[in-house]
């Protein structure tokens, strides 16, 4: 069985730029995890544990996917209640189109449609227990920018998790 998901990367100098925001995190007594800047996507599609024979047929489904290379916006810091900080990207819809396609490419493969409303982002840290003296520096970075990049690959993943965190390997890239 092989951990894996689906994804698109944004160029390195963006995800270098939210890392460094999350490091602006740190001084706080809140619990947190914070990705670097290799561990940085846009997630597509979890699909969890998965036997291996089926990454083939996996592989084979994604090449169907259809669609153009597109720029993809990473600004201003939000939330996912008191657990999630983000980076917020704008896309004009493609990778929610990506997902969508992945979806219902993956379903016959036997994997359930997403039920959540698809909400592109870049982690920047996960909390793992919120204090109130981490709003202040989550408020000072709502304005960030952290730049723009022409996406032309999405790529499956596999994930495999260690004591020191998740380390992420490619096992297919699939151009647009």
């Amino acid at each position: 069985m092989v951990r894996v998901f689906i994804a698109v990367e944004p160029a390195k100098e963006i995800r270098d730029a939210i890392e460094n925001a999350g490091l602006s995190l740190r001084g706080t007594n809140a619990r947190m995890t914070l990705p670097t800047a290799d561990q940085m996507h846009i997630t597509l599609k979890f699909l969890g544990e998965v036997p291996e024979n089926k990454i083939p047929k996996i592989t084979r489904a994604l090449e169907n996917v259809r669609g153009t290379p597109f720029l993809l916006h990473a600004a201003r810091v939000g939330t996912f209640g008191q657990r999630v900080i983000k980076a917020e990207v704008t896309d004009n819809g493609a990778s929610a189109s990506l997902a969508k396609q992945i979806d219902a490419l993956l379903l016959p493969l036997g994997f359930p449609k997403d039920t959540k409303p698809f909400s592109p982002h870049i982690t920047i840290a996960r909390i793992k227990e919120y204090t109130p003296d981490l709003q202040p520096k989550i408020d000072a970075l709502q304005d960030r920018e952290f730049g723009c990049c022409t996406i032309d690959e999405f790529v499956l993943k596999q994930s495999t998790l260690t004591p020191k965190g998740s380390i992420y390997t490619t096992i297919a890239g699939v151009k647009l």
